[in-house]
């Protein structure tokens, strides 16, 4: 029998997160036996933390808030991205070595392909300055969208992802706001929109406090994609109004799946089958 592989999740709050689910799924669809456990972690226990897993044998291990660039620290080797972007979501353990990955932006890429969308030669909108949005960009630029706009609600923010894109000619940098959305989907004819920011999520804004019912759709084009990396909940009110609208839906937790997927492919070299990608998509649906 091959040996069990152990992995976890380490960040706080993190009682509710579906994670092990998702990997329990993905172990059943490459026949492989894992446990995948959760461990709440804050920055200060975060070290001692990583060294216990280190000695308990683990595969490796998922970070999420607060500790995406806290864990850089502990990092021995990095991904391209995980070194550009000084965030990582996803680490392997291998002969008490830790590789560093970031694999969230690439989950929202593969989720977005996965539901009919190209990206190539797309002008694409985003909403959202903060980790994800940074993953998010550079996943675009690799697959080669047309035009991207960045719009955020602070403008410090916005500008450490402006001076981390600088040079990137198809970028632009916007405050969010119902002018600024409005002008930039006219200007670029937007594609796609994406949500990464927190609006939406629950304990959060339920919408923008300058659009509360996102009249803001209405001004894009009738084939337009609307796209949120939030998952709680599943349907946002962005999403609802826009699939109200008839505009064809991405929601939150295709990313997580799709990174999840691409972690514990880097963790065990196993190819997950597509149908065990949708069955744990369909998880969401449960609970």
């Amino acid at each position: 029998m091959a040996a069990k592989y152990k992995f976890a999740l380490l960040g706080t709050p993190i009682e509710h997160s579906l994670s092990p689910d998702i990997h329990k799924i993905f172990a059943e669809g490459c026949g492989l036996e894992i446990d995948y456990i959760k461990i709440d972690t804050d920055q200060l226990k975060l070290k001692q933390t990583v060294e216990k897993l280190k000695a308990g044998r683990f595969s490796g291990f998922n970070c999420t808030m607060p500790l995406k660039e806290e864990i850089i620290k502990y990092i021995d080797k990095k991904s391209e991205q995980c070194e550009f972007l000084k965030v990582c979501n996803t680490v392997k353990i291998e002969d008490y070595i830790l590789s560093g990955y970031t694999t969230d932006g690439d989950g929202m890429a593969a989720g977005i392909r996965y539901n009919g969308i190209e990206i190539i030669n797309k002008n694409i909108l985003l909403f959202g300055a903060g980790g994800t949005t940074k993953s998010v960009v550079l996943s675009l630029i690799k697959n080669r969208a047309k035009n991207i706009i960045i719009l955020n609600r602070s403008k410090p923010n916005l500008d450490i992802i402006r001076n981390l894109f600088n040079g990137y000619e198809n970028i632009c940098f916007d405050l969010l706001n119902l002018e600024n959305i409005i002008k930039y989907i006219k200007e670029f004819d937007i594609d796609i929109l994406i949500n990464t920011s927190q609006l939406g999520m629950k304990g959060f804004e339920e919408s923008p406090a300058f659009d509360p019912d996102c009249h803001f759709l209405g001004w894009l084009k009738q084939n337009a994609a609307v796209v949120d990396s939030v998952y709680n909940p599943l349907k946002t009110k962005m999403l609802n109004e826009a699939q109200g609208r008839g505009f064809k839906i991405i929601d939150g937790f295709w990313m997580l799946v799709y990174q999840g997927a691409i972690a514990f492919e880097i963790w065990t070299g196993a190819k997950i089958p597509e149908e065990y990608i949708e069955k744990a998509h369909g998880i969401i649906k449960r609970i």
